[in-house]
């Protein structure tokens, strides 16, 4: 009897296991064979060495937060950064006032809410935004884009098409299973216009568009950054009176907790 019933279930065992096997395959794929683009790979560097003596900046501006179903909140700026993770920007209201500060001291995240004095510190992890500006995006990449440069996928390969007859380009950058996980629009003279980024399911996590361009000390910098996020979400920050690489005491990115 024993017999019987083990040679009875030996059939749906022999197709579970198929089935088990044909999934593991699929999820460990081989790597796709992407051949190399030199003219791709070249618009890449030349991407990420943009501004690259730019370290440091302060400047005035305007920030705008959107979130579907909720009221735009818009704001005076002052912004101060240093690569690769110190960043603070207090937001005044439209009527006069702070209405509230984010740094980040490359240890930590702070946010201060004025005229609450609400005083929130945590560990700087990964640096993502999420929390404060609903786009999956780090302090480093807002750094980056505040200094004139794109954030550029450091693994997987790059791929240049043709965008038409403007003489502007498409820079792909695709990972080792073949998917694009970066589209940068660049014009004519390979400055960028517009990006995009992708998860594995080659859904849009968020988008990036620059607009508008100012030359500060030499520096090439865009005067318009809107980051928008795959659910509607968007961030405007428009930069002015922006001064570059000047001196900046590292106790400015680590706001003291409020009076109460």
């Amino acid at each position: 009897m024993i017999e019987r019933s083990s040679r009875s279930h030996l059939p749906a065992i022999v197709l579970l296991f198929c089935i088990w096997t044909a999934g593991w395959g699929c999820a460990y794929a081989p790597p796709v064979a992407v051949q190399r683009d030199p003219a791709a790979e070249a618009l890449a560097a030349r991407l990420k060495a943009t501004n690259a003596g730019l370290t440091r900046f302060k400047c005035l501006g305007k920030m705008t937060l959107t979130v579907p179903g909720q009221p735009v909140q818009a704001f005076r700026a002052a912004m101060a950064g240093a690569l690769h993770d110190r960043l603070r920007i207090d937001m005044f209201a439209p009527f006069g006032g702070s209405a509230g500060t984010f740094s980040s001291d490359g240890n930590h995240l702070f946010l201060v809410r004025h005229p609450s004095g609400e005083y929130y510190k945590k560990r700087y992890g990964s640096g993502s935004l999420r929390r404060l500006l609903q786009i999956d995006v780090s302090v480093g990449d807002l750094l980056e884009l505040m200094v004139g440069r794109i954030p550029l996928s450091e693994s997987g390969s790059a791929k240049l098409v043709s965008a038409g007859e403007d003489g502007g380009a498409r820079l792909l950058l695709v990972d080792e299973k073949g998917r694009t996980r970066q589209r940068i629009s660049v014009d004519a003279h390979h400055g960028p216009l517009h990006a995009e980024w992708f998860d594995n399911g080659q859904r849009s996590t968020h988008a990036l568009v620059l607009e508008g361009r100012q030359v500060v000390d030499g520096y090439d910098l865009p005067r318009r950054i809107e980051l928008t996020g795959g659910e509607g979400e968007r961030v405007t920050l428009v930069l002015e009176r922006y001064e570059a690489n000047v001196p900046l005491d590292d106790r400015l990115f680590t706001p003291a907790r409020p009076m109460s």
